[in-house]
């Protein structure tokens, strides 16, 4: 059987099932050789001369920059010889922006338009019957579906973008769920809701269901270890005979691509993150600082701005994990955070915990704050200048010492967060001793009482108990005098009185620790 004459855009116009209105019409004349959807940005790559496009105007959506847009697609379409731009209504549009129609008319470019009820197959399919494209072209359709799909990783949003694409290549809706039932993305007036009840219901044993007058194809998908439900929905049955498994096979691929893409991007980011900290705890000179102000401002920083050193700990030798890493950074990212952070930890003589840095800001420092489970934190003093980060750290990390220390002998003890500029300077200098030597001192210094256990619980209550006679006597269920003989006893052993403040000083270094566990019993009411 020969081949069939090719229609001109006219006789198109005039096969009324076909659904097509003329708009503007400069060229009736015009041979069509072919057919296809697409809402890609240059068609001169991948459309044949004498080609129809079919679009639904996804890329027109935006109110902003939609002359330019539709100056392009005109210009674009006039340059590669396309018959007709055909434009489907009832999806994005309910009819032709304006803009469009004059892009068209200066371009001298046949602008149609295709009815709400008629299929973008309905028109591929009578046309590409036509001539020898038939024979290809269900290879090359896939191909033009995969990069039409392949633009939207270009995107600002290339999973919203994607999804878009899908919709409008099926004519009907497009959704991606997470498998826990949380709604991705989605694009089209499909029943959104009602498709996931229809997935869950199904489980992955079902790939085509109906719900009304919807089709629905979907598949159940795992990219880097989560689930998630991808589906494609359409009133015309056929349209998803006919696209449905290369919709959902390419989007599928693309999906996996993006979200690699994604996860390497925010890999390189947290690379470039951490190492920037680095560099500003291992200290950088004052006349760098304007370049490093700059370098931090990629991550939400405002030079000159205030900041804070972090220093935290994981509370009972626990880890941080890969996950709890996530959720900081992701929290961040939410609560709009900047935030430069580094994880430590990963050596036996490390313990595990992160480093950063924040903005000195109330909101900064309450976001903080919620992120203290299961560690002990440390916040160092403020200071706007980016040279003193060493100093800041230190101060953050003795902070963080003492919030383990107070906290990590509390079994189940949910985390505490503590500032450096609200240590007292004797918690400040016991913090700062690290050498055996100098806890030597103090030990030497209490030395004769280690052989009076009964004098040394009285003197260590009486000062725990602000050196009150009476609360040590009730404390202690014994009388005032021998409170007060006790810690006289006590005093001659040490060489000296408990009038003198360089004893009770030295008696307090000493102490310090079993001095707050009993504050901490008394403010809890514990014996």
């Amino acid at each position: 059987m020969g081949e069939r004459e090719p229609l001109t855009v006219q006789e198109l116009l005039d096969v009324r099932s076909l659904g097509l209105q003329a708009v503007v019409l400069p060229h009736p004349e015009i041979e069509v050789s072919g057919a296809h959807t697409s809402e890609i940005h240059e068609p001169g790559r991948w459309f044949d001369p004498g080609n129809i496009m079919l679009t639904t105007g996804l890329r027109l959506e935006a109110e902003q920059g939609r002359d330019q847009v539709v100056a392009d697609l005109a210009a674009a379409v006039r340059r590669a010889r396309v018959s007709a731009l055909c434009f489907g209504l009832g999806i994005y549009f309910e009819q032709v922006p304006q803009e469009l129609v004059e892009a068209c008319r200066d371009a001298e470019v046949n602008l149609l338009t295709v009815a709400r009820d008629v299929p973008f197959t309905h028109v591929e399919k009578y046309v590409n019957a036509l001539g020898p494209v038939a024979e290809d072209y269900g290879m090359k359709r896939a191909m033009w579906l995969t990069n039409d799909l392949l633009d939207s990783i270009a995107s600002d949003q290339p999973i919203a973008s994607l999804i878009q694409r899908v919709a409008a290549n099926c004519r009907g809706a497009a959704m991606l769920y997470e498998d826990t039932g949380k709604l991705v993305e989605s694009s089209g007036d499909g029943p959104v809701h009602l498709v996931l009840q229809a997935i869950t219901n199904h489980g992955v044993h079902y790939e085509k269901i109906a719900i009304g007058r919807w089709q629905v194809m979907y598949r159940t998908i795992v990219m880097r270890g989560r689930g998630y439900h991808l589906a494609i929905a359409s009133r015309n049955e056929q349209v998803l005979a006919e696209v449905g498994d290369v919709l959902l096979d390419t989007t599928q691929k693309m999906l996996g691509a993006i979200k690699g893409l994604q996860h390497l991007d925010a890999s390189r980011r947290r690379h470039e993150n951490s190492q920037l900290l680095t560099s500003l705890q291992d200290g950088i000179e004052v006349s760098r600082e304007l370049r490093y102000w700059e370098l931090v401002k990629p991550f939400g920083f405002e030079a000159y701005q205030p900041v804070r050193s972090v220093a935290a700990v994981v509370l009972h030798d626990g880890s941080l994990g890969p996950r709890r890493v996530d959720m900081i950074l992701a929290s961040a990212q939410r609560a709009g955070v900047p935030l430069l952070f580094a994880e430590n930890g990963r050596s036996n003589d490390i313990r595990a915990g992160f480093n950063a840095l924040i903005p000195d800001t109330r909101q900064c420092i309450a976001w903080l704050g919620e992120q203290c489970e299961n560690l002990a934190v440390g916040l160092g003093e403020a200071s706007g200048s980016l040279s003193r980060i060493p100093e800041l750290l230190r101060g953050a990390e003795l902070a963080a010492k003492v919030a383990l220390r107070d906290t990590e002998h509390q079994p189940g003890g949910e985390g505490l967060l503590l500032r450096a500029d609200d240590l007292d300077p004797a918690t400040w200098m016991l913090a700062r001793i690290d050498s055996p030597l100098d806890r030597q001192r103090l030990v030497r210094f209490i030395a004769p009482l280690r052989e009076e256990p009964e004098l040394e619980d009285t003197l260590v209550a009486y000062l725990a108990l602000d050196q009150d006679i009476s609360r040590t006597a009730s404390q202690l269920f014994v009388h005032q005098n021998t409170v007060r003989y006790r810690i006289k006893k006590a005093a001659e052993l040490l060489g000296g009185n408990m009038a003198e403040a360089r004893l009770v000083a030295g008696l307090y270094l000493s102490y310090e620790r079993r001095i707050i566990d009993i504050r901490n019993r008394q403010r809890t009411g514990s014996n």
